[in-house]
């Protein structure tokens, strides 16, 4: 029977000293998530970037366990290129609509907003198109009701990306959601030392009569990331708006690094319990930095007492200490033994590709496409990746079938993959068993010796070290492991913006397949 097993929650009897659940509660790479209460079930969704199938979606009855639920686009929109970011689910309670606003890159063009609806959260979505697209780039939707019921599509203008000012926008929607009326108003931009070159990530609370705005200041992303979360306050959606002068709301701390970009959802209480806001936002483990990549996490807020206008005061988040403390939790592991007809939830592949995909009763054959899709240019590759465990340390295998008459032109096997341009991997060319490195259009040789002869070839990955070192090894029988190559630093692989993943891929002329089975993922892995 096929198992793909992957664990996407803590467990919430668990408690660390301040409250019933811990961090992360969606594990790996997911940035910029964004949630949603529709009855007793929270949707959640996150970046996908330059990755199929875009924006994930997980549900949960009780914020802290998440089952995977597909994705909001399977197939991904043919207007776009790429940079699938900050995707906001909404589900609207005036018109019971829901939808989502998303970014992506226009093809030839620049950052875009862009709006789907749905039937309900789970989907499908029907894609209407980008809405706004401003010439720096435009992101960060969020939607919100002014004061008097009027729907706005507030985001981000990326001026940052051009050295100049990142003003935060409001403009009216028609009732429809689908077009912007009237002229737009400059809410907020980054005025504040802690801020510095850049405010993002808007969304609007609603609480006793007034609007608080939770956005994100600074870098976001790599080794200098200097991400935190501010707070700004109003009585009308349109301004003038005050920030909060303790900000930043959520900073650094020895646990976790640049957390930000928030949703905030106002959980409805249940069995007698009070409802409780809660913001789901991300940031990086501090142990394992950017080879995770930006983790979800979620913590309540705290309102302090009315002031002397008997109006509500500023918000709280662990009391200004930071993301909520981590506590030990069990290794997350996934398993596919390519049993199913489908291709699990957790494969994912490059934006602008759609690699061929056989899946027959225990093998995936994985083949280089004939056609070039979405017009992206010639096809020399073909890739399925996972997200890596949440955690420094893993251990990755698979068995590639050898072919009786290897072509020489393919290079195929396990591969790290920062992304489709920095890669390392340990496969099969030809009559060679070879560690392949890519960086860019350079590819180079590391290590290489004869293929082994057989029908199969075991191929494993682990990682190591306070720093993120590989090591990769063979097998002919998948029990005694056998070193491939030296010790490999893979501290720049990582894409600005993510996380690793574990790879299957190929290399060579279009037509050419390969066939794997057993794939295995670990955490904590012990080295051989």
């Amino acid at each position: 029977m096929r198992s793909a097993k992957i664990k996407l929650s803590l467990n919430p009897v668990v408690p660390n000293r301040l409250r019933g659940w811990s961090n992360p509660v969606v594990p790996g790479d997911h940035p910029d998530p964004t949630i949603v209460q529709v009855g007793d079930t929270f949707w959640a969704s996150a970046t996908s970037g330059e990755w199929s199938p875009q924006f994930p979606l997980f549900r949960s009855t009780d914020l802290v366990d998440w089952t995977p639920s597909g994705s909001i686009f399977p197939q991904q929109p043919a207007w776009a290129e790429g940079a699938f970011w900050a995707p906001e689910l909404v589900h609207d309670e005036v018109s019971g609509r829901c939808f989502v606003w998303y970014v992506a890159k226009k093809r030839g063009g620049p950052l875009c907003i862009a709006m789907a609806t749905a039937p309900t959260l789970a989907g499908p979505y029907v894609d209407h198109g980008p809405m706004v697209c401003e010439q720096d780039g435009s992101i960060d939707p969020c939607f919100a009701r002014d004061e008097h019921g009027k729907p706005f599509l507030i985001w981000k203008e990326d001026g940052n990306s051009q050295n100049r000012p990142t003003p935060i926008w409001a403009q009216q929607l028609s009732e429809d959601f689908l077009h912007l009326v009237g002229e737009k108003t400059k809410l907020i931009v980054n005025d504040q030392p802690w801020e510095e070159g850049v405010v993002e990530g808007p969304y609007i609370l609603r609480h006793d009569g007034r609007f608080y705005m939770f956005y994100a200041g600074n870098s976001c992303c790599g080794k200098e990331c200097k991400y935190a979360e501010g707070v700004a306050r109003t009585d009308r959606l349109l301004g003038p708006w005050e920030k909060f002068p303790g900000n930043p709301l959520i900073a650094a701390n020895d646990k976790w690094r640049c957390p930000g970009h928030g949703t905030a959802v106002h959980a409805q209480g249940r069995d007698g319990k009070a409802a409780q806001d809660y913001l789901l936002y991300h940031a990086y483990p501090a142990a394992s930095t950017i080879y995770v990549g930006r983790e979800a996490v979620l913590d309540a807020i705290t309102w302090s007492e009315p002031e002397s206008d008997g109006k509500p005061g500023w918000p709280s988040v662990n009391a200004g200490t930071g993301p909520g403390e981590p506590v030990k939790v069990s290794p997350i592991d996934f398993v596919d033994d390519f049993e199913s007809p489908m291709l699990g939830s957790s494969w994912q592949w490059p934006v602008n590709t759609n690699p061929d995909l056989v899946l027959d009763g225990g093998s995936l054959t994985l083949g280089i496409p004939l056609h070039s899709p979405l017009g992206a240019g010639p096809v020399e590759s073909a890739m399925i990746a996972v997200p890596r465990p949440a955690g420094l340390h893993y251990r990755a295998s698979v068995a590639l079938d050898l072919a009786v008459d290897s072509d020489s032109r393919l290079w195929s096997g396990l591969a790290i993959v920062g992304d489709p341009f920095n890669t390392i991997g340990l496969g099969v060319r030809g009559d060679r068993l070879t560690l392949w490195q890519r960086r860019g259009a350079t590819q180079a040789v590391l290590w290489q010796i004869a293929a082994p002869v057989g029908r199969a070839i075991y191929l494993r990955s682990t990682s190591f070290g306070a720093e993120h070192h590989l090591q990769f090894y063979f097998s002919v029988d998948g029990e005694m492991w056998q070193v491939a190559g030296d010790p490999y630093d893979a501290s720049d692989l990582p894409a600005w913006d993510r996380g690793l993943r574990i790879g299957l891929m190929l290399e060579g002329p279009q037509g050419l397949r390969a066939t794997f089975r057993g794939f295995e993922l670990c955490a904590d892995s012990v080295l051989i």
